[in-house]
């Protein structure tokens, strides 16, 4: 059985949106894994760069690489076609302006061999480029196997451990075919613009799933701030409604797991916060402050909260703007 799994057939979905100079470095990062049985499913979500006629060159020079050509929907459009199209056992992502190790496959493969019982198999990463110079994720409940609850824990602490993300992670392919009144159980919401990842994970982590996180960096990130996270329009506030939607799952998991997502989902609001205040948009700098204390006084008194903790978040609340520059300078969380 061991042998088995770790020669399955692996599908590996790449979302494509514009992206033709980055290509090159991704294609051929996947194209020269370790692991030989691969899928390679490429989606070009409507691109006008050229980014489709390479990815055309590319899957004929390579029969396992699949193009799926559509109209621009968004990430989660391209990742649920890719799901949609994948035949491999088990399932992954990568982002087409990103590149992965030759054992990216491998490594996360072989934790199912060596921990049966998961269902999702996580690897850590190097980043890019970040404002904080940050060089890796963090490696906070590595080299272990996670219950479904410590999984959402430790992803939703921000920067501490493998996060939300869904390019660092292999999942069983059967998560994915599951059905739930006559649907796809699990599938990225297509309305929401942010944190879609972190929600669809955590709704599979609270399905039972248990995971294997490999702290080895396998995944190549270059960080690029998306349109998304600087507007301050309809899209932006999307990841508001993903975080209240995780908090709902992350209640029926324990204390510490609701803690660490409102404290994640209060972060992000300060975030917005400082936004709102620096465009003088006085509307939405109220809307946050209204989300931000409807959380802080239950997470200011709770034991598992660090101290460090409550004291950011008072710093932070009390001077929105020049607290996130002082902990963004000095790549404090």
């Amino acid at each position: 059985m061991e042998k088995e799994r770790a020669k399955a057939k692996v599908s590996v979905i790449v979302p494509v949106y514009n992206t033709a100079a980055f290509l090159p470095a991704c294609a051929e990062s996947l194209s020269g894994q370790t692991h030989a049985d691969l899928e390679l499913i490429f989606v070009d979500d409507g691109s006008t760069d050229g980014s489709g006629a390479l990815l055309d060159a590319y899957a004929a020079d390579d029969s396992r690489i699949r193009v799926i050509h559509q109209r621009n929907g968004g990430v989660s459009a391209a990742r649920n076609a890719g799901i949609e199209a994948a035949t491999g056992a088990y399932i992954g992502f990568v982002d087409s302006d990103d590149f992965v190790e030759p054992v990216y496959c491998e490594a996360l493969l072989s934790a199912f061999s060596e921990h049966p019982e998961i269902g999702v198999s996580i690897c850590n990463r190097f980043i890019h480029g970040h404002p904080n110079g940050r060089e890796t994720g963090g490696a906070a409940g590595a080299g272990r196997v996670l219950a479904p609850d410590e999984a959402i824990r430790y992803m939703v602490s921000i920067g501490k451990s493998f996060e939300g993300y869904l390019w660092n992670k292999l999942f069983k392919a059967e998560l994915f075919h599951e059905m739930q009144n006559g649907k796809p159980r699990f599938r990225l919401d297509e309305s929401l613009a942010i944190c879609e990842d972190l929600l669809l994970c955590t709704e599979i982590f609270a399905s039972g799933q248990s995971a294997y996180y490999n702290g080895t960096p396998l995944y190549h990130y270059n960080y690029r701030e998306s349109g998304a996270l600087r507007t301050l329009d309809d899209k932006r506030m999307t990841e508001f409604e993903a975080r209240a939607r995780i908090e709902l799952i992350a209640g029926g998991c324990g204390t510490d797991v609701l803690h660490a997502a409102e404290l994640s989902h209060v972060k992000a609001a300060l975030n917005l916060l400082a936004a709102a205040k620096e465009q003088k948009n006085g509307p939405l700098a109220a809307a946050m402050k209204r989300r931000i204390d409807a959380r802080m006084k239950g997470l200011l008194k709770a034991k598992d909260l660090k101290k460090s903790e409550r004291g950011k978040l008072l710093i932070r609340r009390a001077f929105p703007v020049l607290s996130l520059r002082i902990f963004n300078r000095f790549g404090a969380k």
